[in-house]
């Protein structure tokens, strides 16, 4: 009881420049700590050759922000900031594929208006959807999604942004 106290989910955003090498630097940053990233999200931003990791960590507020002070150090590295509700927006994405047939196309559609989800293909039977929101609605949405006959999905890690300026 008392670890869980102390321990919380944090999430990191790092601006780094978009070079060979940048992830297993920060990956052995966390790792030589002690520390598994439970999620982790790259991908280019509008500024040429950047791009921005969002990684979500578990761990003590004190030795996560030596953590995020670390990386800063790192060489590429060229922002870091600790995101959390209060500051920031954070979604998370999923696509799945669904067996689509006559029983089960009123529920998938009910579930695709319910959640503001898109269907994004449609081919013999199967129904190819994205669902996008907070990490606790997309959670909503796989617990739905078990009374329906699911073929595959994936789901991306937490992507953040700092509101404001």
């Amino acid at each position: 009881m008392e670890k869980e106290e102390k321990e919380k989910k944090h999430i990191i955003a790092i601006e780094v420049e978009d070079i060979p090498g940048v992830l297993s630097r920060i990956s052995t940053l966390f790792s030589r700590r002690g520390y598994n990233i439970d999620s982790l999200t790259v991908g280019r931003t509008h500024k040429d050759g950047i791009s921005r990791f969002t990684i979500v960590v578990r761990g003590d507020d004190t030795v996560l922000e030596q953590i995020r002070k670390q990386s800063q150090k790192l060489i590429h590295i060229l922002t870091t900031e600790h995101l959390d509700r209060k500051n920031a927006v954070m979604r998370e994405f999923a696509i799945v594929k669904l067996v689509y047939d006559i029983e089960s196309s009123a529920g998938i559609n009910a579930l695709v208006d319910l959640y503001g989800a898109r269907m994004l293909n449609s081919l013999d039977e199967v129904l190819v959807v994205e669902f996008s929101g907070t990490e606790e609605k997309i959670d909503l949405v796989f617990e739905d999604l078990q009374s329906f006959v699911v073929l595959e999905s994936i789901r991306t890690g937490k992507i953040g942004m700092r509101i404001g300026r």
